[in-house]
């Protein structure tokens, strides 16, 4: 990995996710404290091995966790999760979205619209999943107190 993605990250990343409240850890999470016990974090996961000169995109709520890119729903998703609903069967998980890798580009312009892309993704439907698993963690948190 050259120093391109962490230049778009400081570049790109950082004013727009400390405009939206997360602090930079100097690496590669962003995090964002909503209360005492629970925080939010962004976290820009350079792959190893196979996955070598790619990264992806992790979301973390209390305990939930998921990659960005499994967030965004396809036409085809959306009319099966419409068809089934709250019924799974095994191959459904065959049309749901599917986890994504970003190329990391030796190129710095290109870097930097890559990232800016993740954010945009992120913005349109990353920002709900969070809002959905604040609630639900939030709940679970005041449950646990009582």
């Amino acid at each position: 990995m050259g120093p391109e993605f962490n230049k778009s990250l400081r570049k790109v990343a950082v004013p727009k996710f400390k405009s939206l409240g997360f602090n930079f850890d100097g690496k590669r999470r962003f995090r964002k404290q909503h209360n005492q016990n629970i925080e939010k974090i962004i976290e820009y996961q350079v792959g190893t091995h196979s996955m070598s000169g790619k990264f992806t995109i992790n979301l973390i709520v209390g305990n939930s966790y998921q990659r960005l890119a499994m967030l965004k729903p396809t036409l085809f998703s959306k009319f099966i999760n419409w068809l089934f609903g709250n019924y799974d069967p095994w191959w459904k998980g065959l049309f749901l979205p599917k986890d994504n890798w970003w190329k990391i580009s030796p190129f710095q312009k290109e870097m930097d619209a890559i990232i800016e892309k993740t954010i945009k993704d992120l913005e349109s439907f990353g920002i709900s999943w969070f809002e959905d698993k604040l609630y639900i963690s939030t709940q679970e948190h005041e449950e646990r107190e009582k």
